[in-house]
């Protein structure tokens, strides 16, 4: 991110400052400093915000912070008098006033392209390479022809992800039919927006834009979003079909696209679906796009939800380091946005996975970890999906049956697109052998999301269902394909040897328990059960009894 003021340009991937095309020497806490406060011009910072980024938290003396204050104001060319840019409240703290402009470059090389632009005015149009935000003037011209009063309007990205959702253009059918269209288009919509955090451009904007194919580039601009949603839909006969792509128009790359042939019986029911469809489809590639930014953004310029995102991809390696990891970028995230309540949700479940995993020695001290976390995630926003989640699986690891299935369901009752919410359903109902209704929640969650990082405990969810059922070779064929999966961890081994020797390929499974001594020595029946704490007794004698046949001890 390039950050322009007035003659300054502050650039976060080189760490420089320069002033008409030339660098500025500026110290380093100067530096974080000003960044600090440019990153959060819409509020007051703290002085132990100051401290805690600045400082990374020790003890400092007044007249350090004051030092620092009055050099980042020399740096931009703002003094203690005038505070044109930096503003002094009273005992409270400083805010950042001066007018900022942003650029982002692209990922294919575009600082190169942007260097130049360093040494003169910001520029009025945005680049090829990325986006210039500035104040629309007030005679842009909307796509549908309306002229839009944006004036004023600040039209830079939110720190949230944004989008713009489109209404679908109709290509055949009749009027009447184009309100399927509309409709369509406001129920992914009203679903994006329930994920609580994507920033999503509301209908009597976002439907101005009607008509064909649009220039993502030019809608993004003009609405100041990240992303562009938009599709078409054309009935024929009894038959409807729908193309929908998703397109980071930022870096001018499309996301994803695909397209759904459906009869049409019951129009409401075929629309209910594939809102769904693209909603949890939608939501699972712009946080996966996400954690790829994230990684790509230097640490020493990380903001709270590029910490957080950084956090979730080094969580879902599931290893002790990536866990190490996860667990600083996520406290990182929460000193930078103390009211994040799904940095909160992410702590959670850090420390459930090291529970669940037994990484460490005190199994109980992770549990209430897991458990206090998820409770402050609802605390700060008792309507976050992901709080309840966390919850829920905290309740899971006391073997709280009951309340956890109560705690994730109103995960997704909240975001009925959650797809890691409605796997989380499954696998609670797995536990408590509700084994067909835990199938119709794994299923859901992976047409939800296809390409989930927790692909793998989906498909072995699916095997211990499939196996307890008595379908024995999809049992087997499932958990073989989750012990694939490039991520699984240990007890997927586990998994995979269980249902391999219900359908009496015995030696398939001991191969398994012959790597999972290798990868974990000293596994025994008791370490199964304790990850997967079956309530029904005849199936923890089922476990047992298949685990000792293969030679395994108690």
């Amino acid at each position: 991110m390039i950050y322009f003021v007035a003659s300054r340009a502050i650039d976060t991937e080189t760490y420089e400052l320069r002033r008409d095309g030339e660098r500025v020497p500026v110290e380093p806490q100067v530096f974080d400093l000003l960044l600090l406060l440019i990153e959060n011009r819409d509020r007051m910072v703290t002085r132990d915000e100051i401290i805690a980024r600045v400082w990374k938290g020790r003890i400092v003396s007044e007249a350090a912070i004051s030092s620092r204050i009055k050099a980042a104001r020399r740096a931009i060319g703002d003094d203690g008098k005038a505070q044109a840019m930096i503003r002094t409240i009273h005992r409270r703290g400083i805010r950042f006033v001066g007018e900022v402009t942003t650029l982002e470059a692209n990922e294919a090389g575009a600082a190169a392209a942007v260097l130049p632009m360093l040494g003169g005015a910001v520029p009025k149009e945005a680049p090829q390479v990325g986006r210039a935000v500035v104040t629309a003037s007030p005679d842009a011209v909307l796509a549908s022809g309306e002229v839009g009063d944006i004036t004023g309007i600040d039209l830079s990205l939110p720190k949230r992800p944004s989008l713009v959702v489109l209404p679908f253009h109709m290509l055949v059918g009749s009027e009447d039919q184009r309100v399927t269209a509309d409709g369509l288009a406001l129920d992914i919509m009203t679903g994006l927006a329930r994920t609580r955090w994507l920033f999503v451009i509301s209908r009597g904007t976002a439907f101005k834009f009607r008509g064909p194919s649009q220039d993502p580039t030019v809608i993004a601009s003009q609405l100041g979003v990240r992303y562009v949603l938009q599709g078409n839909i054309q009935f024929h006969g009894n038959r409807v079909r729908i193309h929908a792509a998703l397109t980071d128009a930022v870096v001018g790359r499309e996301v994803w696209a695909d397209h759904f042939d459906r009869a049409v019986d019951d129009i409401f029911l075929v629309q209910d679906e594939i809102a769904g469809i693209i909603v949890g489809t939608v939501e699972s590639e712009i946080e996966q796009s996400e954690r790829q930014r994230a990684l790509l953004t230097p640490p020493a310029s990380l903001d709270a939800w590029s910490a957080y995102h950084r956090g979730a991809w080094h969580m879902f390696q599931f290893t002790r380091e990536g866990y190490e990891e996860a667990e600083t970028l996520f406290k990182r995230a929460a000193q930078l946005d103390p009211g994040a309540s799904r940095v909160f949700a992410g702590l959670s479940f850090v420390h459930w996975q090291r529970a669940f995993l037994e990484i460490g020695k005190d199994r109980q001290g992770e549990i209430d970890q897991a458990t206090e976390f998820a409770r402050h995630a609802l605390l700060l926003d008792p309507r976050d999906p992901q709080g309840h989640w966390a919850l829920g699986r905290a309740f899971l690891l006391r073997q709280e049956f009951d309340l956890a299935i109560e705690e994730i369901e109103q995960s997704v009752t909240l975001n009925p697109n959650f797809a890691i919410g409605h796997y989380s359903v499954a696998f609670a109902r797995a536990l408590a052998t509700q084994n067909g209704r835990s199938e119709e929640s794994v299923k859901l969650a992976r047409r939800l999301s296809p390409y989930d990082l927790m692909s793998f405990a989906m498909l072995a969810t699916q095997a211990m269902n499939a196996s307890l059922l008595g379908k024995f070779e999809d049992g087997a064929e499932l958990a073989d394909r989750a012990a694939r999966q490039g991520n699984a961890h240990y007890h997927i081994l586990g998994i995979a040897a269980f249902c391999n020797a219900l359908a009496g390929r015995t030696e398939v499974a001991k191969s398994y328990l012959a790597r999972l001594a290798t990868v974990h020595p000293g596994y025994r029946i008791a370490d199964y059960l304790k990850a997967f704490p079956y309530r029904d007794t005849f199936v923890r004698e089922l476990v047992r009894n298949t685990f000792l046949r293969l030679g395994m001890t108690e």
